[in-house]
């Protein structure tokens, strides 16, 4: 979906590397350094419930990268016409995709006994790949609503 966008400059230099510098560099960048960030702060480490409702707010994400500049759409229409709204979007949900994952794989084994602390890693690291699988099915639905 988000490999879709197409700029909207009229520079035929950037045009060509938009898709590869703004959704795959600049996502796997942010993430990586979502990622690195928990080394130096795991919040909210103390007030867990709280996770799930940051991690859910991540889901508003989806419509407006829906929303940004894709071409033969038939349903949803194009609200974010510039470049700089779809590269603000992906920084965001970059950033907060590594930082969530990260955090909550190292968050899952201490709220369990130390001796389960290997199998809460094993289930997490099951839920990752599922998770992984089921968004990469919810892709072709969501590329159906364009």
């Amino acid at each position: 979906m988000t490999a879709s966008v197409d700029s909207v400059s009229e520079n035929k230099t950037w045009n060509k590397f938009f898709t590869p510098v703004c959704c795959f560099l600049l996502f796997n960048v942010m993430d990586w350094l979502g990622r690195s960030a928990t080394s130096y702060f795991l919040w909210p480490e103390k007030n867990l419930p709280l996770l799930p409702a940051m991690v859910g707010l991540r889901l508003l994400l989806i419509p407006l990268l829906l929303l940004c500049n894709i071409p033969h759409r038939s349903y949803l229409p194009v609200l974010f016409h510039q470049d700089a709204w779809f590269v603000l979007f992906m920084v965001v949900f970059s950033l907060s995709n590594g930082y969530f994952v990260s955090l909550i794989m190292c968050l899952a084994p201490k709220q369990v006994q130390p001796h389960e602390s290997g199998l809460a890693g094993a289930i997490m690291t099951f839920f990752l790949a599922l998770g992984l699988s089921c968004g990469a099915g919810l892709s072709f639905i969501l590329k159906a609503l364009l």
